[in-house]
């Protein structure tokens, strides 16, 4: 017996129709993000894995639990890329941009992968969607990242959407609250994992971000960074949250919002999905993550360049779109059903020479009889129907059946010359 073969767990594929809802996604993020001045860029699935562990963070559950490494046949350890902010700074310093030009715009969209456990929208092969922006660091730039989100999700129709909002402080904001959190949670250690115990002593904020059902009344009451934060971070929250507010774009102040990765300094935030009813996304409704990282550029090796981004989950957008009935999926113009016998030769000459003017369509290349070509324009869902026999050729007249329309509606049918079909189907006004 042949051996079955089936994806490997946590890792889909993506098949139509459900793909074009992704391929509609897409297409709107680059529609929002070339209004705003971003260009696209693709980075390699592996990169060295010393990229990961200095950027993200060593004791971050990603480096410790989720990351797919492995050695080249060259002996060196390789990653299969868990995020792509680090494969961008990557690129920025390698390809020197910073000395090209003082102000760098950039989006992505591809696969990432993580070996974590799967619940809604969540898998081991994930897609994002993401921006950065190297070069600025003025409050503006933070509200211009923020903003290019939200038109992003006002262009798929999500609603329902409420931005949270927080800051992280510089360099100089974390040991003093580091030591806070150290003594804060000590007491607490009896309660905590193995796991836990290690992050209290490397990096306490982590454990603001743990899922442990010991920790979460102490993560409730721990003490919030804003308390620590050095005047200048104070300052430039304060004008972030003040353009923010002129542009009209509200916002939450989550004094607990830290994000799951080291590089974070000064703005974080998130959009998270908050419907008045059922909730879609379950209980995590967080659709898209980020904030800046004016360090992370430099302690890569490169230039002392400030930056910020975000990133958002493509598969748990598609699954809410879906959610809210926002399926998109394309359909032929026309199907042309064809008869047996030297004028099929005719029908399918004629198909292609449409299809070469750009129109959308269709045909059974089986053939066969004419109830089963019908249904099978219905299963595409054709637009238009015709059948072309050798009546149709001789004359050079077809009648254009409707099928979105009922069967007794006056248009239904309408006679159209072949020679008039393309004009016919591509302007605007000449059929319903």
């Amino acid at each position: 017996m042949s051996q079955k073969f089936a994806g490997v767990k946590g890792m889909n594929d993506l098949l139509p129709p459900h793909i074009e809802t992704w391929q509609f996604v897409e297409a709107q993020a680059r529609q929002a993000f070339a209004a705003y001045g971003y260009s696209e860029i693709r980075t390699p699935i592996v990169e060295d894995t010393a990229l990961f562990v200095r950027s993200v963070g060593e004791v971050t559950d990603i480096v410790t639990k989720e990351m797919y490494t492995f050695e080249d046949k060259g002996g060196r350890s390789i990653t299969m890329r868990p995020e792509n902010t680090a494969p961008a700074v990557r690129a920025y310093i390698e390809h020197g941009f910073a000395q090209v030009e003082p102000l760098t715009r950039w989006f992505y969209l591809g696969p990432m992968f993580r070996y974590e456990r799967m619940k809604t929208g969540r898998y081991r092969q994930f897609y994002q969607i993401g921006c950065e922006a190297f070069g600025a660091a003025d409050p503006a730039q933070d509200v211009e990242v923020i903003s290019v989100g939200q038109q992003f999700l006002k262009r798929l129709g999500v609603t329902d959407v409420v931005l949270h909002l927080n800051s992280l402080g510089d360099h100089t904001t974390r040991p003093a609250y580091t030591a806070a959190l150290t003594r804060y949670f000590e007491p607490f250690a009896a309660v905590m994992s193995e796991d836990a115990k290690i992050t209290l002593a490397k990096n306490p904020m982590r454990l603001l971000d743990s899922k442990e059902e010991a920790l979460q009344e102490p993560i409730s009451r721990a003490p919030a960074i804003l308390d620590f934060i050095d005047d200048a971070s104070k300052a430039h929250f304060d004008e972030v949250r003040r353009l923010l507010d002129g542009l009209g774009l509200a916002h939450a102040i989550d004094r607990r919002l830290v994000r799951g990765l080291d590089y974070y300094t000064r703005t974080t935030f998130e959009f998270i999905y908050q419907p008045q009813g059922e909730n879609a996304l379950g209980t995590a409704g967080t659709v898209c993550g980020g904030g800046r990282y004016d360090r992370l550029v430099k302690e890569l090796g490169g230039p002392d360049k400030p930056a910020v981004g975000f990133a958002m989950g493509l598969d748990r957008l598609v699954l809410l779109l879906e959610a809210l009935g926002k399926r998109e999926a394309s359909r032929p113009m026309l199907f042309v059903v064809t008869m047996d016998g030297p004028v099929r030769d005719h029908a399918i000459k004629l198909v292609m020479a449409l299809r070469n003017q750009g129109l959308a369509v269709d045909f059974d290349p089986r053939g066969g009889k004419v109830k089963r070509q019908v249904e099978r324009a219905s299963h595409v869902r054709a637009r238009y129907l015709f059948v072309y026999g050798d009546a149709e050729h001789q004359g050079g007249q077809v009648r254009l059946k409707d099928m979105d329309l009922p069967e007794d509606h006056p248009k239904k049918e309408q006679q159209v010359a072949l020679a008039e079909l393309a004009r016919w189907l591509t302007t605007p006004g000449t059929h319903p």
